[in-house]
């Protein structure tokens, strides 16, 4: 699976021209990868987000991308890098057009964040993580999988903090009314690139090894050697 690097997608970044613009060369360069090698790379797309646009906007690059053979998409939850405007969050009908779309044709999407305006936070280490847990919490607490029940969407990095967070969430289900929080969970997919044993086995065994899906990454938030192990 190979997409356009997350943190470069450059929604919060002028308007939905440039955003529409950068988003067909990325996608193009992606898809002229995985022509040149068709048996190592599947190709993932980018959406044209762009703050104050619609998701409707966005659905006939996802017709291209499909048409060029594209087998998922990234979705950034947080469209404007953490100022104003806000994006609307997951459980808002307003992704509806988008989770309609990738119904119709079977495509799974990853909930992905880019680059954020907010100096306070990292992008790799603090943002990211923030955004998928946030975003992760938010779609399991809605009706969306009720109206979709088909969709298939990832969740990266081990959902952020989800897993370890785990009876918050559970309590906050209760609470609130909701199906109980890990069963809303296995309605998602994680991902395991989550760099360290202990942490693939807390998820696994908190959502179930079905819904685990393999992941490792070329460049990654981490690259170091770790000193104690002489291990990247």
């Amino acid at each position: 699976m190979f997409s356009p690097k997350a943190s470069a997608m450059g929604h919060q970044f002028g308007s939905d021209l440039h955003s529409r613009y950068w988003t067909e060369a990325c996608n193009d360069l992606i898809s002229r990868a995985a022509k040149l090698w068709p048996d190592r790379i599947s190709p993932v797309c980018q959406l044209p987000q762009s703050s104050g646009v619609n998701p409707e906007y966005w659905l006939d690059e996802l017709e291209r991308c499909v048409e060029m053979g594209f087998v998922s998409c990234n979705i950034n939850p947080d469209i404007p890098g953490s100022v104003n405007p806000f994006t609307p969050s997951m459980k808002e009908d307003w992704w509806y057009p988008l989770w309609d779309k990738m119904t119709e044709f079977d495509l799974p999407g990853t909930i992905h964040a880019s680059s954020t305006f907010n100096p306070a936070h990292h992008v790799t280490a603090s943002h990211y993580i923030a955004q998928h847990h946030s975003a992760g919490v938010e779609i399991l607490s809605s009706r969306v999988f009720q109206d979709f029940p088909n969709l298939k969407i990832i969740i990266p990095h081990g959902g952020g903090a989800i897993p370890y967070q785990w009876s918050r969430h559970r309590g906050s289900h209760v609470m609130l009314g909701l199906e109980p929080f890990e069963d809303a969970a296995r309605r998602v997919y994680w991902d395991m690139a989550i760099y360290d044993q202990e942490s693939m086995e807390m998820l696994i065994k908190r959502v179930s090894v079905d819904n685990v899906l393999f992941a490792t990454e070329i460049f990654g938030a981490v690259n170091a050697i770790d000193p104690q192990t002489g291990r990247s």
